[in-house]
Parts: structure tokens; C-alpha cells; sequence
């Protein structure tokens, strides 16, 4: 079927399916979402971004009322139906269907749950990325992973537009993350990250990259790092559910990086197998 698509229990074909206007996810963006990559119909690190998703429907007081066991079912299913080598698997909780009032809706309004899955073409293995910055201008909900992506949709567009492939956001001099990405530095042997605190998205590969970290005994420090950091770093990290672990060469234009080799290829041949154990599993 490839593309496919599922709302409240309807499956079907992507570009075929349809969700209503009162969806309280058109008209306020009123829910939050998931999505990781899912390799012959196994979805990558999903125990992860269900333990996100569930954390994220509690921080919105969203009324879930699926269970972790009924959700994956769906999820295997709409995988399954697609039938794909590679592919993104997104799903998403919306409050309700409800008339357009700002405060929650009362009664018995239940939240919609839509998944999709979508083939994916990866980047080439070893293949480097190019960063511009742009200042942070959301809001302070970053760690909660909500379908409000309008600062996110435009720095991405900046990016495109200056043949850059992600955009980092600054505030107030300093790093916080991409705009589909977290961002983190090597300097003398050790990681760099901003905290997990409200101005970052907790990412689940930054997650694993902490973990690999750790595990090769490499000292992580979470603490935020100035913009001026990234050009100085050994190595500018980016990771992201879709991306993996990759390294820039460039930010705004003047080349970065290059300065920890062994050590980034390290890091990302741990990420690999990691990757290859869990679709296995």
C-alpha cells in the first residue's frame, strides 16, 4: 500500500484519508506527537517514544484513554500495511473533536489518535551536514513534544532556501537545538549538550547518545554552550530520530569540525549497532 494512513481505526491510503475540521489539531494545534523510523515493518527505539508520547499526552492533560499495548497493535499495523523497507512512522493524539473554544472541551469530546507512515529515503552513510543559525524565538514548552511547529516549520525553510540541510536555534547567545534536531559539541574529549529543561525537546537519540557516551567513557557535560562553541568544537553532533548521529562541516557558511575523527566514528559505530540490535530484536 505503501503511504499509508489511519484515523480513530480508518486505515487507508495517505492521500485518501481525511479528518474533520473540528479536529482541535487544525484550528490550535492542541496535541502532541511521535515519530521514529521504522526498518522491514520494526520500528526503531519505540518503547523510547512511547515512554515521550505518554509523558508529553500527561504534560497536556490530554485524555488518552489507549493503552501502550492497543497503541503499538496500530502502529504494527499501519507498518504492516504499508509494507515498507524504510519508511517514518508518525502518530499523533489531538484533544477532540470539539467547537472552536480556546479552554477544553466538556462531556464525553474523546481525543483522536492519527498515525501515518511514509517511505524514507536515508542519507548516505558518512554523509556530513550544513548548519546556519537562527535566533529561538518559541515559546518555553520546548521539552513537550506538541504539533505547535510554526517557529520550527520557518527556520527550516530558512535552511532550505540557503542550501543548508538544519537550522540551529540561539537564544540569548547560546545553543539550544535544531529545528527538527538536538544539537551537541566534542571538545577535548568530551560531549557537550544542553540540559533537558523546557528549552530543548529531550530527543530519544540524545537519549542514546548519552548512553554510548557512557558506555565508551567519554565525560558528558549538560550544559548549555555558546554559539561561538560550534566553531571552535572538535566536532559539531547532530542527532535526531531519522538522522541518527551525524556531524556538520559547515555553520553559516565557514567550516566546522574535523577535529575528533576517531572519537565521532566511534560514537557513530555504536549508534549503528545499537540501531541494527534493536530492529532485530
Amino acid at each position: 500500500m505503501s503511504a499509508v494512513g489511519w484515523y480513530n481505526g480508518t486505515i487507508g491510503k495517505l492521500a485518501e484519508m481525511t479528518v474533520p475540521i473540528l479536529d482541535r489539531a487544525v484550528y490550535f494545534g492542541d496535541g502532541c506527537y511521535e515519530a521514529c523510523l521504522a526498518v522491514e515493518g520494526r520500528a526503531f527505539a519505540l518503547e523510547r517514544h512511547l515512554d515521550r508520547f505518554y509523558r508529553s499526552l500527561s504534560m497536556l492533560s490530554i485524555p488518552f484513554a489507549t493503552d501502550r499495548d492497543a497503541l503499538k497493535t496500530a502502529l504494527r499495523e499501519c507498518l504492516a500495511a504499508a509494507n515498507e523497507d524504510c519508511a517514518v512512522l508518525y502518530w499523533q493524539a489531538s484533544r477532540a473533536t470539539a467547537p472552536r473554544v480556546h479552554a477544553f472541551p466538556e462531556g464525553d469530546a474523546k481525543p483522536n489518535l492519527l498515525i501515518t507512515v511514509t517511505p524514507k529515503t536515508l542519507l548516505p552513510a558518512g554523509r556530513t551536514l550544513r548548519l546556519i543559525t537562527v535566533p529561538d524565538v518559541r515559546y518555553a514548552l520546548c521539552h513537550i513534544k506538541t504539533l505547535n511547529l510554526i517557529p520550527n516549520v520557518l527556520a527550516s525553510e530558512r535552511a532550505r532556501a540557503s542550501g543548508a540541510d538544519e537550522a540551529v536555534f540561539v537564544r540569548d547567545g547560546f545553543v539550544t537545538e535544531g529545528a527538527h534536531t538536538n544539537v551537541h559539541i566534542l571538545k577535548n574529549g568530551t560531549l557537550f549538550t544542553h540540559p533537558a529543561n523546557e528549552r530543548i525537546l529531550p530527543g530519544v537519540t540524545r537519549l542514546i547518545l548519552l548512553a554510548i557516551c557512557e558506555r565508551l567513557d567519554v565525560p558528558v557535560r549538560e550544559q548549555a554552550f555558546t554559539k561561538d562553541a560550534l566553531f571552535s568544537a572538535d566536532e559539531v553532533l547532530v542527532t535526531s530520530s531519522t538522522l541518527g548521529v551525524r556531524r556538520a562541516r559547515t555553520v553559516d557558511g565557514a567550516p566546522v569540525g574535523g577535529g575528533a575523527d576517531t572519537l565521532y566514528r566511534a560514537i557513530a559505530g555504536a549508534y549503528e549497532q545499537i540501531f541494527q540490535e534493536d530492529i532485530r530484536l
